[in-house]
């Protein structure tokens, strides 16, 4: 595609925000400033949707009885610690 030339406002704070940016010499001028914060917003955008997804599995997970009920905060750390163990044990 071709780079066709556009035109956006993005108000003061963010021109500020860009010229910043450019200034400190990370970027060399707006243009890749723009297109790295789209490229986050990007990324964002694709875990967000991946992370909806996981969450419907586990509410259907749930929904099926497939869930594991914990009495407090703290039997979910043990948890959590015991399976971490478990996989260091097995790197060896």
């Amino acid at each position: 595609m071709a780079n066709v030339k556009k035109s956006y406002v993005v108000g003061d704070r963010y021109e500020a925000f860009i010229a910043e940016k450019v200034a400190s010499g990370r970027f060399n001028n707006a243009s890749e400033v723009v297109r790295a914060g789209l490229r986050m917003l990007e990324d964002y955008e694709t875990r967000l949707v991946e992370t909806r997804a996981l969450v419907d599995i586990a509410d259907a997970e749930i929904a099926a009885g497939e869930g594991i009920e914990y009495a407090g905060g703290q039997d979910i750390t043990d948890e959590i610690v015991k399976r971490g163990m478990v996989r260091l044990s097995q790197k060896d």
